[in-house]
């Protein structure tokens, strides 16, 4: 699994410390969870592309695609304690080293 930092403020100490996130291996998520989170990303973004829509199975479809092809990545949070689906180019540069 690959890591990147994110601050997290530690309420005990007031003073800011790195959580590391982490980019989940698709392999490692049930079908039902990683589904869940096509959806949810699909919704987020719609699927009306102007002139052309797109069903929503067929986006899922797209995205499921874009996963498998390192376009887009699964990243947990630890911070959030939660997982999300985020374009490469959201990524910090050196998660991807």
């Amino acid at each position: 699994m690959k890591q990147y930092d994110s601050d997290q403020s530690d309420q005990s100490s007031g003073e800011e410390k790195l959580v590391a996130a982490v980019i989940v291996p698709l392999d490692k998520m049930s079908e039902g969870a990683l589904e869940g989170l096509i959806q949810e990303f699909v919704l987020r973004e719609g699927t009306d592309y102007g002139q052309n829509e797109v069903t929503l199975q067929k986006k899922n479809e797209q995205i499921k695609k874009r996963l498998l092809a390192g376009h887009i990545f699964v990243v947990f949070d630890p911070k959030e304690q939660s997982a999300s689906i985020v374009r490469k180019e959201n990524l910090p540069p050196d998660i991807l080293d």
